[in-house]
């Protein structure tokens, strides 16, 4: 203010001096005018600018992980709200899965049941050596060559024993409905099966000893499904042997008292009816 002062009581002398003191007034007023106005600008653009804030954003990491297959339980309000939510009304049909909804997928699968007649004359042709081989092996088959598998089934056929697969398919129509129905899970995975007329285990064994690609899983002596360890010991055993080990056996432990008692009934029975048919009764006959 100061300033201004000094600058307009100059200017006024220099303006009365040159005689147009009225011209200079009113330029200053002018100019004290526009200056208010550019303070009252400049007061309103302070007051009614937009402030402009910056977003300060922080990553937050959660001690674990949200477990979204296993959720955690609600709160105890929310756990209440949902039990009184929930329906407890039965449905009114079971839920079936989609592939029994589907009408497309029971046609075709009424088209994949029907059995071609080749494979039904496999699945024949498969029965056929499971009833008439005594000696019946299951072995897993890992990678090999065909010409060690051509080794194994010629050394196999000089024992008398024959090497055949089947697929999963051919064994289920051939098995399914038959005593041996028990042996269609070892045919999940990649396998052979080995059929002999006589159980001659220690002969497979040593056959199976120079391929070790082929595993021993299960086998079948005389109609009976064993796992390895029984087969092994069951075939190693000598049977003749085992049964006359056994007739002593019981004749040490009752001596000839025991067959006595086990044919007494037997042996009674067969002399009354002689008797009869001799006609050598004491006792009349009764009448009929």
């Amino acid at each position: 203010r100061k300033r201004t002062n000094r600058v307009s009581v100059s200017v006024n002398k220099d303006a009365a001096s040159l005689g147009g003191g009225k011209i200079i007034a009113t330029s200053l007023d002018n100019i004290k005018k526009e200056r208010k106005r550019g303070k009252m600008s400049l007061i309103t653009t302070k007051v009614f600018r937009c402030v402009q804030r910056s977003l300060v954003i922080e990553q937050r990491r959660y001690k674990s992980k949200i477990n979204i297959q296993k959720p955690r339980k609600p709160f105890y309000t929310r756990g209440v709200f949902n039990e009184f939510v929930t329906p407890f009304w039965p449905a009114p049909r079971e839920r079936a899965p989609l592939w029994e909804l589907c009408g497309n997928v029971k046609k075709a699968q009424k088209k994949i049941a029907e059995p071609h007649p080749y494979e039904m004359i496999l699945a024949k042709e498969c029965l056929n050596w499971y009833n008439n081989s005594r000696m019946i092996a299951f072995l897993h088959k890992n990678s090999i060559k065909a010409e060690d598998e051509l080794d194994l089934r010629i050394a196999l056929k000089r024992e008398n024993m024959c090497l055949k697969y089947w697929e999963e398919k051919i064994s289920t129509f051939a098995l399914t409905g038959t005593p041996y129905e028990a042996v269609l899970p070892l045919f999940c995975s990649r396998g052979v099966i080995i059929f002999g007329p006589e159980p001659n285990v220690e002969k497979l064994r040593k056959c199976i000893k120079q391929w070790p690609q082929y595993i021993l899983m299960a086998g079948i002596l005389d109609g009976r499904l064993l796992n390895v360890n029984d087969f092994l010991k069951y075939g190693s055993m000598d049977i003749t042997s085992a049964r006359t080990q056994l007739v002593q056996t019981l004749q040490s432990a009752a001596g000839a008292n025991l067959c006595r008692q086990l044919t007494h009934h037997q042996e009674t029975l067969v002399t009354r009816l002689g008797q009869i048919g001799k006609g050598e009764t004491k006792d009349p006959l009764p009448e009929t």
